[in-house]
């Protein structure tokens, strides 16, 4: 017999042998002592089933946060969603959600609101009064300035911290947050989420020297003398110019400059006429930002098809329910002027997609003739941004292409002896979340280079946690994704004056009633099915059962005329047998193939798994009933992968 194992690259096989081969005594004929898996459940399968966390470049266990919150277990919930993520709070309001594009559930209908989930979390936990529980740490002699208090900076700040270093972390603005503070609006991001995070870190230990620009108010060099290393997440905010003729005229505001103005509360003026040329996050901000800065029209630009765009259907969806005109496939060409030498209008052509350029996607090409105008007073391009390495010595000769640090893939060290970097600094703009995790990975390298060691090993350990039925909640199948509440648009324009107007938040979230019935939703990916070949007489009941049609018997001799499984075929010399096969991504985890087996043959097996490093640090959380701490792992499986019973 062979139990449960995953055919690649999803799918999972039981096989059981044909009662034919079984003798008088119900002994079978072909040994099958030896219990083996295809692929063993272990890590790499894991990785493999459950991947929204696989996605989250943080490894959040997204489906363990989930299901306790289906449980109405909302504080844990929170503690697990906190746990790897040192910039939760902000992530539960902008954060991209890799998660949510990976979710299985989006195979049926829609995905699991992942996103609006933690919000709910972070702001139940706010509002609750409970502490958070802070490590215990074991403080060491060594010392780290981390430049940049955005999202990369927190992230290795946390983790150094956490580690025992002394660390200090420099920034020119007055608060923390980086990008987050000066480029995402306060009506998306309430500053109470960027002060939560940064508090949690301070909590740690954690230096923080803000209106500290590296390079005028103290230099790199003073840096590399009082500190053993440096962690450059100094970010990419320094705005890529448009080129186009009439770049120069007056009424052109770079969206990154834009954004910073309107955020840090200085005077912003647009016309009644705006033009974001663009299609991600910042396109989107920049056109809200402008309607409730008094602009009556506003248009977006973006030079490929809706389909492409970067951003999440619900800021698009946002956006456009506020008024903000899209116009896809269309390239400026001429930025058009008056005779006073301010902005008129923008004149663009037309679009349509021709070959995949270097990052896969169709290439936009003009089309003869098309070209139009539309006025505007104010054109905001927000197409790209740069990072400012202008405060690095130049004797320091730092490895730097198209104005990004290079460094080392694999330990983020630059070319100079100490020094780190991570982030927008070095992969260019990128996303809150991807940010974090370029962070916390940075931070284990520099954990590394000070201890003295070269890796860190790192095992993954699986556990079987219950073999007993599997019970999903009534109609979770079929309960639709839930509508995440947001303000009546014409309640988010309350004031006369701009500032009320930018800080009114437009997403409101979800209720306890809401957050429950959501988290219901998710399929719990960590769950398998698995077959006892000894029981199991192949009546086929589970496979005409199971509503999805993912399980199916199939002959041996089909597999050897097909080419399936010839490990298992040739290996053991089998010419009579059936195998019971299970889709695993398809499998939606009812568990009516185990209600329905008339032989118990086929139970749900729940599996976690847990990273650790050789000194007992914990790099991935898993989801537990008593705790949710740094306790060891417990109830180990052995070798395999698979405990035996």
């Amino acid at each position: 017999m062979v139990d449960s194992g995953a055919l690649a690259p999803n799918g999972a096989i039981s096989l059981a042998t044909d009662p034919r081969l079984r003798g008088a005594d119900h002994s079978v004929v072909i040994d099958t002592s030896q219990e083996f898996l295809v692929q063993p459940v272990d890590a790499s399968w894991l990785q493999c089933n459950i991947e929204c966390q696989e996605a989250c470049p943080v490894g959040t266990n997204c489906r363990g946060y989930l299901n306790l919150a289906a449980e109405g277990r909302f504080e844990e919930g929170y503690i697990l969603s906190r746990e790897p993520n040192p910039v939760a709070a902000m992530c539960a309001y902008v954060c991209s959600a890799p998660c949510e594009r990976a979710c299985r559930r989006g195979d049926i209908d829609r995905p699991l609101a992942i996103r609006a989930m933690k919000r709910f979390l972070v702001e139940w936990h706010a509002q609750s009064g409970i502490p958070d529980e802070m490590p215990l740490i074991t403080p060491r002699d060594t010392t780290v300035a981390v430049i940049g208090a955005g999202p990369a900076g927190l992230a290795v700040a946390r983790e150094l911290a956490v580690a025992g270093h002394q660390v200090t972390v420099f920034d020119e603005l007055p608060m923390a947050g980086g990008t987050l503070l000066v480029g995402v609006p306060a009506f998306r991001l309430p500053r109470e989420a960027i002060e939560m995070d940064f508090k949690l870190v301070e909590r740690l230990g954690v230096t923080f020297r803000f209106d500290t620009r590296v390079g005028r108010d103290v230099t790199f060099e003073e840096l590399q003398e009082q500190f053993d290393s440096i962690a450059i997440c100094a970010g990419a905010m320094s705005a890529v110019p448009l080129d186009v003729p009439g770049n120069d005229l007056e009424g052109m505001q770079y969206g990154v400059d834009f954004m910073r103005r309107a955020n840090l509360g200085e005077e912003v003026e647009v016309g009644t006429d705006v033009v974001i040329i663009g299609g991600g996050y910042t396109a989107m901000d920049c056109s809200r930002t402008s309607l409730r800065h008094g602009a009556q029209n506003v248009t977006i630009a973006y030079r490929r098809t809706r389909s492409e765009l970067v951003v999440d259907e619900e800021e698009l969806g946002e956006t456009e329910r506020e008024g903000v005109n899209m116009e896809f496939l269309v390239s400026p060409v001429e930025i058009l002027g008056d005779e006073h030498g301010r902005i008129s209008g923008v004149r663009f052509v037309r679009n349509k997609l021709g070959e995949p350029d270097a990052s896969g996607r169709r290439r936009p090409v003009p089309i003869e003739g098309s070209e139009y105008v539309v006025p505007a007073q104010t054109v905001i391009p927000a197409v790209s941004q740069a990072a400012d390495n202008t405060f690095l010595p130049v004797e320091a000769s730092f490895h730097i292409n198209r104005g990004r640090m290079r460094v080392d893939p694999g330990t983020y060290a630059t070319n100079v002896r100490g020094v780190f970097a991570c982030g927008d600094f070095v992969t260019g703009p990128t996303t809150l979340i991807e940010s974090a995790g370029h962070g916390k990975k940075c931070a284990y390298a520099i954990d590394r280079y000070l201890s003295g060691r070269s890796s860190v090993e790192v095992e993954a350990n699986v556990r079987i946690v219950s073999s007993s039925r599997h019970e999903m909640p009534e109609r979770y199948d079929v309960l639709p994704r839930q509508h995440i509440p947001v303000l009546q648009t014409d309640a988010r324009l309350p004031s006369e004056d701009p500032k009320v107007n930018f800080s009114t938040i437009a997403e409101l979230g979800y209720g306890v009633d809401g957050a429950v019935t959501e988290s219901t939703r998710c399929l719990m990916c960590n769950y398998n099915i698995w077959f006892d070949g000894f029981r199991c007489v192949l009546c086929g009941a589970c496979a005409d059962v199971c509503p999805e049609g993912v399980i199916h018997m199939i002959d041996v001799n089909q597999m050897k005329s097909e080419g399936a499984l010839p490990e298992l075929v040739d290996g053991y010399g089998w010419t009579q047998g059936a195998a019971m096969v299970l889709d695993e991504e398809r499998c939606i985890r009812c568990a009516l193939c185990v209600k329905r087996c008339p032989y118990d043959a086929i139970t749900m097996e729940r599996f976690e798994m847990q990273e650790l490093s050789e000194d007992g640090r914990l790099y991935k959380e898993s989801y537990r009933d008593t705790q949710l701490g740094l306790a060891g792992v417990g109830n180990q499986a052995d070798a395999g992968g698979h405990t035996p019973r």
